[in-house]
């Protein structure tokens, strides 16, 4: 009885791992249900809201910014190489001047090589390449994740998900 009760744990926990995704990737937000959720703390700041789960940051609001941090505390930069993030903007052409933080980087979205479009995109950044050191450190007022408005002036960015990978090909179209 014993055995037989370890096999069906076993084989329940291999197809528990089947069904939520890769062991080596980090689901920081399959879509952004409410404030601490999944594999976030946040989303903080004055200029997003949640609406259909998915995350909406509004570059019009005076002084806009959002903050997050991932659940995962001890993660380091070598930890995950890829983020995979997906989002469209209502105005890309006005969007591409926010910025957006992974950790130690801020760039716009041409500089993390983002065309942004109306349309939801799926995009793979490849974090060591653009220069990620270190992630955020909460303690310190630093975030894993964020976004500013710089000088966009009306745009909303629309953010579907966020995850951390070292295998970004199952999301490659």
């Amino acid at each position: 009885m014993k055995k037989l009760l370890s096999t069906l744990l076993i084989v329940t926990l291999f197809t528990l791992g089947l069904a939520f995704g890769s062991e080596d990737d980090f689901v920081v937000a399959s879509k952004f249900t409410d404030q601490n959720a999944e594999g976030y703390w946040g989303p903080y700041g004055p200029a997003f809201t949640l609406k259909d789960d998915v995350l909406v940051f509004d570059s019009s609001i005076d002084n806009a910014w959002m903050t997050m941090n991932f659940k995962d505390d001890f993660m380091e930069a070598e930890d995950y190489r890829y983020v995979v993030i997906t989002l469209k903007a209502d105005d890309p052409d006005d969007a591409q001047n926010i910025v957006m933080t992974f950790g130690n980087i801020k760039k716009t979205f041409p500089q993390w090589g983002i065309t942004l479009n109306t349309e939801y995109t799926t995009y793979i950044i490849d974090l060591k390449t653009q220069g990620l050191k270190n992630w955020g450190d909460g303690t310190k007022g630093e975030p894993d994740f964020a976004l500013n408005k710089a000088t966009a002036n009306k745009a909303k960015l629309y953010v579907k998900s966020i995850i951390l990978t070292n295998d970004p090909t199952e999301y490659e179209k």
